[in-house]
């Protein structure tokens, strides 16, 4: 931070709440008087009334370009190229992440502001300013860092907290949760993230977030579907949408990241029929426990996660998304996460694979 490092913080404004929609013409219409629509192909017969009405009142012209499968370079070129015919002067992402970060990465690329109407509550890419980017055929890239954060987003509960599946707000919690174990890895182990104001404000808002979501998450979830206005459901998503976002925003780069999401990458390259069966936040939560563990937390703090994503129907080992512990495949994973993660001390790879018992099986067997 003192050397002019680049602070990066999430989306410029946020409306969160039932009935916010009509800002997305507002917010559209600051920005343009022509817009890219990038919409997930399968929410967008539910929402796409609503969300053209708003564009439309607003004197916001529009064209539509539906999205379908993962964040690739196949899809946003496809996308920029629909943009760049009609000279749109923004895009407007309608979906859960994939489309989201195809918006934000498509806005870069035609050189114009984003704005985010996210419609799944299973991550914060709506809100971040970093898109996850994979290969056409489903490999992990990386962190795409677009030049400017979304301009807005339009967090609508009519569609987050009635037409968003339990299932990925589930997943949006897990997601959430993993900020704190990971951040505090990064800040204690390999001292990647040097103690200072930034990183301890980033522990405490990914603090404030575990324990929200740890003792009311459950609940929350609960009221998804309901129909009722819900204090503790808005902070629970918010905490899923924003909150998240600004934590990975203040990490300056990838830092928090740690054990947890750097497994997700390994299984998004060397195990899709796992990315095809689960959740980015199941698979992200599948190690939760053992990054817990990796940080030296007490075994009771170890169970009472454990607990908790089996309530939530959260894989809680690598044995409940289907793998089964093998040498070469400890050998493998723990090669990527040396080399991905990274981790640059060989007794430190030594400590994480005495724990691979808990990574593979849970409490029950790990020690």
């Amino acid at each position: 931070m003192k050397d002019g490092e680049l602070i990066q913080l999430c989306a410029g404004r946020y409306y969160q709440g039932r009935g916010v929609l009509f800002r997305l013409g507002e917010e559209a219409a600051l920005l343009g008087n022509k817009a890219l629509v990038v919409a997930d192909a399968e929410i967008w017969p539910q929402v796409e009334e609503r969300i053209l009405h708003r564009l439309s009142d607003a004197g916001v012209d529009f064209v539509v370009w539906l999205f379908s499968g993962r964040c690739c370079p196949a899809n946003y070129s496809e996308a920029v190229v629909t943009g760049m015919a009609r000279s749109v002067g923004l895009v407007v992402g309608v979906g859960g992440g994939g489309a989201c970060d195809t918006a934000k990465i498509a806005a870069d690329k035609l050189g114009v502001r984003a704005v985010m109407v996210p419609t799944s509550a299973a991550t914060c890419a709506a809100c971040a300013w970093l898109s996850v980017e994979y290969t056409d055929q489903g490999g992990f890239v990386g962190n795409y860092w677009t030049q400017y954060p979304p301009a807005a987003v339009v967090a609508e509960l009519e569609f987050l907290a009635e037409g968003c599946p339990p299932r990925y707000f589930a997943a949006g919690i897990v997601d959430a949760m993993a900020k704190l174990p990971e951040v505090s890895y990064n800040i204690y182990y390999p001292a990647r993230w040097k103690k200072n104001l930034f990183s301890h404000c980033a522990k405490e808002l990914a603090g404030e977030t575990y324990q929200l979501l740890l003792e009311h998450g459950e609940e929350a979830l609960a009221l998804m579907g309901s129909g009722k206005d819900d204090s503790l459901l808005e902070d629970c998503l918010c905490a899923c949408l924003q909150v998240t976002g600004l934590i990975s925003a203040m990490a300056c780069g990838g830092k928090q990241a740690a054990i947890s999401h750097t497994l997700y990458s390994y299984f998004c390259n060397f195990h899709p029929q796992i990315v095809q069966q689960f959740l980015h936040g199941e698979m992200v939560g599948s190690s939760l426990v053992y990054q817990l563990a990796a940080n030296g937390a007490p075994r009771e703090e170890q169970l009472h996660l454990e607990d908790f994503l089996r309530r939530l129907k959260v894989p809680c080992c690598l044995q409940e998304l289907g793998l089964t512990y093998s040498s070469a495949l400890s050998h493998e994973l723990f090669s990527f996460l040396e080399t991905r993660m990274p981790v640059t001390s060989s007794q430190e790879l030594a400590r994480l694979r005495r724990l691979e018992d808990i990574l593979f099986y849970g409490t029950a067997q790990g020690s």
